[in-house]
């Protein structure tokens, strides 16, 4: 009996050992999560060695401080960065809002990365006003990147032909058409447009018009993938941790104020 009882203590005893070997072997096996995001200053650009720099990167730099979680971020158009995470070849990408074609083959968890303002972007001496962006009609042009979603109602008024928008590949293209008079309007997203005028040295030449009031949430969204073996909403939990400390008042501070 006595044979019997110490062999039972020893299979539970290497029971619980094998299982906290599974538990830190499951923690650990995320590894490096390998990010695509677009050029979009000031949350990502390129410094002068082609390396990623700005608000995200120093986000994720302080997330691994705080957190220990690994991120490996990709410059990349937009366009491209969307098809890497399709087909699986990266992890997640940023700053992504949220529309249904793209829950299609991205996985959104619940908590945003940031939040932002989409605007329109006009010439300073142009009388063009905005109060509804289903009413302006077809005959301004408004240049935004390729394959960005400015929006729910921006994105279904052009679909359903109400706005007529022709895409370029990057900001300042869409901002150097605009104050070339090649363009009616720029849409864009207000952190973005104000880093671009200011580098551009174009705040004189060109004002900013906000066609809703509401803010617009933007996501780090995973591929299937990765959403299939990781906790996404975990995370981002972790994430939204870091959102709260001073360090992170800090960076908003010298990026996005």
């Amino acid at each position: 009996m006595k044979q019997s009882n110490k062999l039972a203590a020893f299979c539970f005893n290497f029971v619980l050992i094998l299982a906290s070997f599974q538990l830190i072997a499951s923690d650990n096996k995320m590894g490096t999560i390998n990010i695509a995001a677009p050029i979009s200053a000031p949350f990502i650009s390129k410094d002068e060695q082609g390396k990623p720099q700005g608000f995200l990167v120093e986000l994720f730099n302080l997330i691994q401080q705080k957190q220990g979680l690994k991120v490996n971020i990709s410059v990349m158009p937009w366009a491209r960065g969307m098809h890497e995470v399709k087909v699986g070849h990266k992890d997640a990408l940023m700053p992504t809002i949220y529309t249904d074609d793209r829950a299609q083959y991205l996985v959104y968890p619940k908590l945003p990365l940031i939040e932002f303002y989409t605007v329109l972007l006009k010439r300073a001496k142009d009388n063009i006003k905005v109060d509804d962006i289903t009413q302006l009609g077809t005959d301004k042009t408004i240049v935004k990147i390729r394959g960005m979603s400015m929006g729910k109602a921006f994105d279904d008024a052009e679909k359903s032909g109400k706005i007529n928008v022709i895409e370029v590949r990057d900001f300042d293209h869409a901002i150097q058409m605009l104050a070339n008079s090649r363009a009616d309007l720029v849409a864009c997203v207000d952190y973005i447009s104000n880093s671009s005028l200011k580098r551009l040295n174009l705040r004189d030449k060109i004002n900013t018009l906000r066609f809703s009031n509401e803010k617009i949430a933007a996501y780090l969204a995973f591929s299937t993938a990765f959403a299939e073996q990781h906790d996404i909403d975990e995370l981002m939990q972790k994430v939204d941790k870091v959102k709260k400390t001073a360090e992170y008042q800090a960076l908003v501070d010298k990026f996005l104020k």
